[in-house]
């Protein structure tokens, strides 16, 4: 993993981006592979409902339709057998309603047989899965342990620590967990400060952006400012897939889920 960090330290770059991402088109690939014949691997897929949104549209750049089919047939088949037994339920309540069959409704429901509300809420239900993503998942293991390795690295070896010090930076989340989870290592002090040059660095480069108001990306290719707007995105919220859940404190409405 050393040499993979210290090759991915480069100007304007996460490393740890880049080494998550490369890890994540591995992984699909593996994916699409060997997945399609492994029963276990589709069986957790289905029970993870599948993959988030971002990673389901990577997956399908990634191409091989033959096996994502594998993949996407057991999951919509899962799916049809939930909404043929909310059918079959709603059905057997309609019939319920009837004056003839009305007190057996009410038996039903004192003795704590599943009502017409439950029966909406089990459907529902039956989209959201206690397992996230596998992808992200991975993707999350992946990330702490290449942000503890930005610490170990920057701590224990000298060659890296100058490599860093003249290139590294973090995106926002990254950081973010190197905050949250290595708060007192000794390095943090000093990768702080790295942080803050490279943010002062950036900040200027988004001033020449807004003074070249003509400047567009098709123009002055060679300008060093060029590209700065972008590589501000990745700073800020990572490569795409990048967790940035932490950024939402409040749900936006009663319904709304985080789970990616």
């Amino acid at each position: 993993m050393y040499h993979d960090m210290a090759d991915a330290l480069q100007h304007d770059q996460c490393p740890v981006c880049k080494l998550v991402d490369e890890r994540v088109e591995r992984m699909i690939k593996v994916l699409l592979r060997e997945g399609a014949g492994d029963g276990q691997l589709i069986g957790s897929y289905v029970r993870a409902r599948g993959y988030c949104n971002a990673h389901a549209w990577r997956v399908k750049e990634s191409g091989d339709p033959a096996s994502q089919a594998v993949f996407y047939r057991a999951l919509l088949e899962d799916h049809k057998s939930s909404l043929y037994n909310y059918l079959v339920k709603r059905k057997q309540r309609d019939a319920a309603k009837k004056p003839a069959a009305l007190r057996a409704l009410l038996h039903a429901r004192m003795t704590g047989k599943v009502g017409a509300a439950d029966e909406t809420s089990v459907y529902l239900d039956s989209f959201a899965s206690e397992e996230r993503c596998p992808i992200c998942a991975t993707s999350e293991s992946c990330e702490r342990r290449y942000v503890e390795a930005v610490a170990d690295y920057f701590e224990g070896d000298e060659e890296f620590r100058e490599r860093y010090r003249n290139r590294g930076v973090l995106c926002h989340p990254h950081f973010r967990r190197l905050i949250q989870e290595h708060a007192d290592r000794p390095s943090v002090p000093e990768l702080l400060e790295i942080q803050l040059s490279r943010l002062e660095l950036q900040i200027e480069h988004l001033r020449e952006i807004e003074r070249k108001a003509n400047v567009r990306c098709s123009e002055e290719e060679g300008d060093a400012y060029l590209g700065g707007w972008i590589r501000a995105v990745r700073l800020d919220v990572g490569l795409p897939g990048t967790d940035t859940r932490y950024k939402q404190r409040i749900l936006a409405f009663k319904d709304a889920t985080l789970k990616p």
